[in-house]
């Protein structure tokens, strides 16, 4: 996978801390054949949290598996691909935007929410 340009970098957040993640190469034991991939991770010391385009959210552990249980699955409306966190709210907790990689799109939890009210 090629590497993503500076201009052309997400600027996703880690679900589990709300910081900027880094771009980085990843090696994922658990994709057959092993493979190495471009991700952006959480910059936390011990944080697993990972970001691709292609899969979403996973949690890399020490031994290069990714686990995807307790991980955020929101996917774009337009083209099915897995958000990012994009911007959180500190003064309204529960606010997540989320914003697609290929296109212009966002979701929040609250659209979300209201959208399963109905």
């Amino acid at each position: 996978m090629p590497k993503p340009q500076p201009s052309k970098q997400l600027h996703a957040l880690c679900h589990e801390h709300h910081i900027e993640m880094s771009l980085v190469e990843a090696f994922v034991e658990s994709v057959r054949p092993q493979a190495h991939a471009s991700a952006y991770a959480c910059p936390q010391p011990d944080c697993g949290v990972h970001y691709a385009p292609q899969n979403g959210y996973f949690v890399l552990t020490n031994n290069g598996n990714a686990e995807l249980d307790m991980t955020p699955r929101v996917s774009c409306p337009r083209d099915g691909q897995r958000m990012h966190l994009a911007e959180i709210n500190p003064e309204k907790k529960a606010f997540r935007l989320w914003r697609c990689p290929q296109r212009d799109s966002t979701r929040t939890n609250e659209e979300d929410l209201l959208n399963e009210m109905a």
